[in-house]
């Protein structure tokens, strides 16, 4: 009788547990979808990186850019410490120079294509697209003042 008490007892409580699993998950990706509706910084794949930043399939050669304003692109994992550590400085100074600067973000295990294209080989990797010019690219996390000295010394006139 008693195992059969304790048997019963442990399929409720793993019953239990599970169910609040599913709503912790479900919890977590009304949040993320939240959080990625409030943010300065947009995702970009490669299609959109074609259209907005540079059409490199017809301009494989020289880099031309398409946007009417500076860009910077964020090359990031989720799972990445020191790109934590980016992310809300990159969101910070999308909004601070929302006039004058358009900040993007790639996930390197989402959106392959990009990184291969600027052979990023480790993360984080920002680049920084003026209108006229090349790109300059900086590998690993830099201060919140080092990235406003390089936006104000590349991207802002």
């Amino acid at each position: 009788m008693k195992k059969i008490f304790v048997l019963v007892l442990t399929a409720i409580m793993l019953a239990s547990c599970g169910g609040s699993k599913k709503e912790k998950s479900a919890n977590n990706t009304q949040q993320e979808n939240a959080v990625e509706d409030n943010t300065y910084v947009k995702s970009l794949d490669y299609k959109t990186f074609v259209k907005k930043v540079w059409d490199i399939e017809r301009y494989p050669d020289s880099f031309a850019y398409q946007g009417k304003l500076p860009c910077i692109i964020d090359f990031y994992a989720d799972w990445c410490g020191p790109c934590k550590k980016v992310a809300p400085i990159m969101e910070e100074m999308a909004q601070k120079y929302e006039d004058e600067i358009i900040v993007y973000k790639v996930n390197v295990d989402k959106e392959q294509k990009l990184p291969t294209i600027f052979k990023v080989r480790n993360i984080p990797t920002v680049f920084f697209f003026p209108t006229d010019g090349q790109p300059l690219s900086q590998v690993g996390a830099l201060s919140k003042e080092e990235y406003e000295n390089l936006i104000n010394k590349h991207l802002i006139k």
